[in-house]
């Protein structure tokens, strides 16, 4: 059969557009090192990710994370906190337009001798959407230590090298079906240290935090220091993407036990806290996360439902669904990821389901969190997405 060259070249094009429309993505990639119990562990190490560069935004679906180890250092390893995007994983594909992502259970087995494979697949929905403003911890694995003075030699495996590390990116074909892709490389994060330099850094014995006020205070003490510069104090509203909110100096090197302290002056109704520990070369390491649950902001009045669309693109107008049972005048307010106020817009509301607007064109891309306030109360806060492309 004589073949048609302008439909050979028309397939050709459509396949190196939709090439080219899933590779809209760049994907960062890092180990951080949490927990260590000097001095023969265990210890744990936080997978983040997070998109390049603005620009570079995707929605993230499916995931092969693949890394080796020094297996003289380490052994068992073994996943101990997860992404949880919902309680539950359809059987069954979930339509994209209603607006919500589910992911399967990550499952961490060795592909080969020396690697882990550490994944994640998308059963329906979106995707998770990934920014250049956030680290989005994806996951937590644990080792034990089977060497106290030998390396650790953390490293990811690329694209470019057997077995891969991929970020798939979400993307809707011309027929409205979704397509799948893995995102561009940018940075992997790799993680070599030695347990004798964890055990003379820092070893923190307590972090705790209350709601006094409807403000959150932070405690934390620890028992020796060596070469420690700062701690940044990092908040969350879902224990999964985190910003910083605030920095504390360290005491530098000390054999006394020392306590530090931080007010975070918004409180929510349910808030998660985790330390970053930074050393004077740069070095750092995260803490276990808190939880710290407030009942100074109601939301029984007020009932936040959804926010639409998101990410909300250009100058278009956004939504709201809230549900009341009071009437008046509230307040739309927009909060950058440290919680600043950006802005607040008052609209009248009824008693029962609502349907607020509030203006996002004065708005610059990022992501910022919604919240609906009244006399004496707030509705719980969501996430959105704000593009200006």
């Amino acid at each position: 059969m004589k073949k048609n060259p302008t439909l050979l070249f028309l397939l050709t094009f459509l396949i190196l557009a939709l090439h080219v429309q899933a590779q809209d993505g760049q994907n960062d990639v890092r180990f951080a090192q949490g927990d260590v119990t000097c001095p023969s562990g265990p210890i744990d190490f936080i997978i983040e990710v997070k998109a390049s560069s603005s620009g570079t935004e995707f929605f993230m679906s499916e995931q092969n994370y693949r890394f080796s180890f020094n297996r003289d250092a380490l052994a068992n390893p073994r996943i101990t906190e997860e992404l949880t995007i919902s309680g539950f994983v359809s059987p069954v594909p979930v339509p994209r337009n209603l607006g919500f992502t589910l992911f399967s259970p990550h499952n961490l087995t060795g592909s080969l001798d020396t690697v882990v494979s550490y994944n994640v697949e998308l059963a329906g929905g979106d995707g998770y959407y990934l920014t250049a403003d956030e680290w989005v911890q994806v996951g937590r694995i644990e080792f034990d230590v089977l060497s106290a003075d030998a390396c650790f030699d953390l490293e990811w495996h690329p694209q470019a090298v057997f077995p891969p590390t991929f970020v798939g990116e979400v993307y809707t074909l011309p027929d409205g079906s979704d397509g799948r892709s893995n995102t561009d490389e940018n940075f992997y994060g790799n993680y070599s240290n030695c347990m004798p330099s964890l055990c003379l850094g820092v070893e923190l014995i307590d972090f705790a935090g209350e709601e006094r006020d409807c403000k959150n205070y932070l405690t934390w003490q620890t028992g020796t220091e060596s070469n420690s510069d700062y701690f940044v104090i990092e908040r969350s509203f879902n224990a999964n993407q985190f910003s910083e909110v605030g920095r504390v100096d360290a005491a530098g090197n000390s054999y006394e036990n020392q306590s530090y302290s931080f007010t975070d002056q918004w409180a929510g109704a349910e808030m998660y806290y985790r330390l970053k520990q930074v050393d004077i070369d740069g070095a750092f390491t995260y803490s276990n996360l808190i939880k710290i649950v407030s009942d100074c902001h109601s939301d029984d009045t007020g009932t936040f439902v959804d926010v639409f669309p998101n990410p909300i693109v250009g100058n278009s107008e956004a939504f709201i669904k809230l549900f009341v049972d009071t009437h008046g005048t509230v307040y739309v307010d927009v909060m950058d990821v440290t919680g600043a106020l950006i802005s607040e817009t008052p609209v009248s509301i009824t008693n029962g389901p609502n349907l607020l607007r509030f203006p996002t064109e004065d708005l610059a891309t990022g992501t910022y969190f919604i919240r609906v306030r009244g006399g004496g109360w707030f509705s719980g806060a969501s996430k959105f997405v704000k593009l200006n492309k």
